[in-house]
């Protein structure tokens, strides 16, 4: 078995995805490009046309917004087997994580130490829970508890949309600017959540930055694969900057689409409740 003090740390930033944020993507439906194929992406300008025959700003943001939705095809379940690399002051561990998305529903993350369960996150959009077995310690509530202790909203969607790599802030539904042609700014009363886009209008990288502190939440996407027709990243890279930096890496080495899996959950009898 294995201890991993962290776990803590890394449920919520899992759970939070980029920390404050709370949405629901859109869904298009057509099939997911491979990495050769050519997705034009818009060139759109800070200051653009109106009426007279030029792309209003906004204008450009939907059109990036089409471009990145189109990428993503619908599925009904996702068995994703990754490596996980994670990293802060006290720990350095590379467990594997065994997730389990029924789109919409509810996610399962099994992470394992050498063929052993050491600890399992289950979501829904109404539950947030996970235990330990080493530490004996479970938190099983809602998802106001976590929204609390960050200081602002959270919910299921965060985590989805993270796993699958999609934006967070729903493109379409919140007043993004556009600051660079391949690049989106979304303020919020205390944060400012910068979207780097790709070639292909997928998430290269999230940074989300606090107006009164250092604190820096960066997520990165240094690549994404097609897999069973469905678009995905291949690695995304996690690095919370705080008082207890933490790292986090995780490589999707296998992914299985529309299988038949279950969801068991149940935590494990004696263990402890947590207060966050």
């Amino acid at each position: 078995m294995f201890s991993i003090p962290g776990m803590k740390q890394l449920f919520f930033i899992l759970s939070t995805a980029v920390l404050m944020i709370s949405c629901k993507s859109s869904k298009k439906n057509t099939p997911a490009p491979s990495d050769n194929e050519t997705v034009i992406m818009s060139n759109p300008k800070t200051e653009t046309e109106t009426a007279s025959g030029k792309t209003s700003s906004n204008e450009a943001v939907n059109e990036i917004a089409s471009a990145h939705y189109s990428l993503f095809n619908d599925f009904n379940t996702l068995n994703i087997i990754a490596d996980v690399d994670y990293k802060d002051k006290n720990l350095n561990q590379s467990p594997t994580a065994d997730i389990r998305i029924e789109k919409g529903k509810q996610i399962l993350i099994s992470v394992k130490m050498f063929g052993f369960t050491g600890a399992k996150i289950y979501l829904t959009p109404q539950r947030a829970s996970y235990y330990e077995i080493v530490q004996g310690t479970y938190y099983d509530g809602n998802y106001k508890l976590i929204s609390q202790f960050l200081g602002t909203e959270v919910n299921y969607d965060n985590v989805e949309n993270l796993l699958l790599g999609k934006a967070f802030y729903d493109l379409n539904a919140n007043p993004y600017t556009l600051t660079k042609t391949n690049e989106l700014e979304l303020k919020f009363s205390q944060f400012l959540m910068r979207l780097v886009m790709g070639t292909k209008n997928q998430i290269a990288s999230t940074e989300i930055v606090q107006d009164k502190n250092t604190d820096k939440l960066v997520i990165q996407y240094p690549s994404y694969q097609s897999s069973e027709n469905i678009y995905l990243p291949k690695e995304i890279k996690i690095h919370a900057m705080q008082k207890n930096d933490v790292q986090i890496s995780v490589d999707y080495r296998k992914v299985f689409v529309n299988k038949s899996i279950d969801f068991k959950y149940k935590i494990p009898e004696n263990s402890k409740p947590i207060k966050i």
